[in-house]
């Protein structure tokens, strides 16, 4: 089947969502980096009864690891409480996938997850 051409009301929109974009910083676009890495580690942890089947500890991981050093590169560039909250959600996935990896699979768990559970401090970059 041949691709279609898009209507007038898709172009629009389209153009209108661009230009939304071409607003956000570049700190803006790496924060909904962060939120889209932690709904895919979420998903690949296999949290929700729904996304057991597409369960990989490996890309779990790798998000995680992802979110880590994305949220290096905002400290010092964004307010102290929005990195706050950000380290909460790291530890909140760093626990979570260790959890995950509970039923006598191995596996390592992302980086500084272990210094987050005992810890209860972030490892700096």
């Amino acid at each position: 089947m041949p691709d279609e051409e898009p209507t007038r009301e898709e172009r629009e929109a389209m153009r209108r969502f661009e230009e939304e974009i071409g607003r956000l910083t570049v700190a803006d676009h790496v924060l909904l980096m962060m939120q889209s890495l932690a709904s895919l580690a979420v998903e690949r942890m296999g949290v929700n009864p729904e996304a057991v089947d597409r369960k990989d500890p490996e890309q779990a991981r790798l998000a995680i690891d992802a979110f880590r050093a994305l949220l290096g590169v905002l400290e010092g560039r964004r307010p102290a409480e929005e990195i706050t909250g950000n380290r909460a959600v790291l530890s909140q996935l760093q626990m979570a996938y260790v959890a995950s990896l509970g039923g006598g699979q191995s596996g390592e768990a992302p980086t500084g997850a272990t210094q987050e559970v005992e810890g209860g401090a972030s490892e700096t970059p």
